[in-house]
Order: structure tokens, then sequence, then C-alpha cells
């Protein structure tokens, strides 16, 4: 358990939201199913070695190096390890504005996302100003 809570685990570091991040690691042929807690509706997994089948909500396989965004759910999801497989899973609470994505960051609207990447230009300028970055 890496954040969060699943069964009798618990990470040592509060989670800052209902969420949870897990790191698992299934034996070639093993079968393992994550039932998330009430109310997580959100999901993913990254695969870091071997091959992941999650089953159509993943839409497909999920290779070393591939990360999967699962369809919108507080379903179980079955995985099935297709050689031995490490992965990290996450699943948390929707979050509960619409957010708005940039090249650096993801605010809640487009006015902070504009003044949050002005702010990351004008340091990025005193840096290379600085002679601290390239």
């Amino acid at each position: 358990m890496l954040l969060g809570r699943y069964g009798a685990a618990q990470s040592a570091i509060p989670a800052p939201a209902p969420m949870n991040y897990l790191a698992v690691q299934l034996k070639d042929g093993e079968h393992w199913r994550y039932t998330p807690p009430a109310g997580h509706t959100v999901g993913w997994a990254a695969v870091s070695a071997g091959r992941l089948d999650a089953g159509d909500s993943a839409g497909g396989p999920i290779g070393t190096g591939e990360l999967a965004v699962f369809e919108e759910s507080g379903a179980a999801i079955d995985f099935v390890a297709r050689g031995d497989t490490s992965f990290v899973l996450g699943s948390a609470v929707k979050h509960p504005h619409e957010l708005v994505m940039g090249y650096y960051s993801v605010h809640t609207s487009k006015a902070t996302l504009d003044q949050g990447e002005a702010e990351i230009r004008r340091i990025g300028a005193r840096l290379r100003q600085e002679g601290r970055l390239a």
C-alpha cells in the first residue's frame, strides 16, 4: 500500500484525498480482483513489467510502460497477469469540479490555468536569466 487504505492495509502517509495507490505484483497467470472502496469511481493502472489483462474497462491489455484509465465506475476490476507483472493501481473519488488541463498543470478554471502557467513561465525566465536553467 503506497497511499490510502485497502482491506487491512493502510499507508503510513495520510492520503490527501479519498484515494488509494497500490503497488501490485502478480505471477504469470495469477488473477486478482480489486474492489474499490465506496465512492471510488475513478481508476487507473500503469504497468512497469509484464502485461496485464484488466477486462474491457481498460480498453484492452496493458503492456509494460503503458498507463490505462478505466471507465468511470465503482465496480470491481479483475486483473490477470501475462508473465510476471508489476504495476501500480490507483482509485479515487471523482474530483467535484470539471478540470482544465494545460501543458504544465491542471486547474479548475481557464483563468487559474492561465495564471498558473504564466507563473511557471515567469519562474523559468528568472532561472534562465540567473543561469540556473539552460
